[in-house]
C-alpha cells in the first residue's frame, strides 16, 4: 500500500491532507498508519477529558493523580508512533523536544528489546 504525505496536529487531534496554521508534524503513512494514529489520538483526547474533570478537585494533587499518569503515557506514545511514521524533519523535531526517554538512552530497556541484545539488562 502506497504512503501519503499527512499533516498532524497534536493539540488540535487532526490529520490532514494540506497544511494548516496550525502546529503541525508531517508524516507519511498509509490509510492504515494514519487511522491507527487517528485511534491514539482519540485516546489522547478521551484522556484530556479525564484530567479535566479531576483539575477542579482542588484538595487532589496532579502530581499523583493516575488520571494525569495515563494522559501523559497517552501523549507519549502518540508522539512515539509520530515518530516512527514521522519524516526527517518531524524526527528531529521531535528529538528535540526531547519526550522519548528511548531517544535519550541508547540502552533503553522496552518491552520487546529483552533477550535480542539491543538492550541491557537491568
Amino acid at each position: 500500500m502506497d504512503k501519503q504525505r499527512y499533516y498532524v496536529s497534536v493539540s488540535a487531534n487532526m490529520v490532514g491532507t494540506e497544511p494548516s496554521t496550525t502546529d503541525q508534524l508531517t508524516i507519511l503513512a498509509t490509510e492504515e498508519e494514519r487511522n491507527h494514529l487517528l485511534g491514539l489520538l482519540n485516546q489522547e483526547q478521551k484522556m484530556i477529558e479525564r484530567t479535566y474533570l479531576r483539575a477542579h478537585i482542588p484538595y487532589k494533587s496532579a502530581d499523583h493523580d493516575k488520571a494525569t499518569n495515563r494522559f501523559n503515557d497517552s501523549m507519549v506514545e502518540v508522539y512515539r508512533y509520530i515518530y516512527q511514521i514521522g519524516t526527517i524533519e518531524t524526527k528531529r523535531h521531535i528529538e528535540y523536544m526531547d519526550i522519548l526517554q528511548e531517544l535519550r538512552t541508547p540502552d533503553y530497556h522496552h518491552q520487546g528489546y529483552g533477550g535480542s541484545g539491543l538492550g541491557r539488562s537491568r
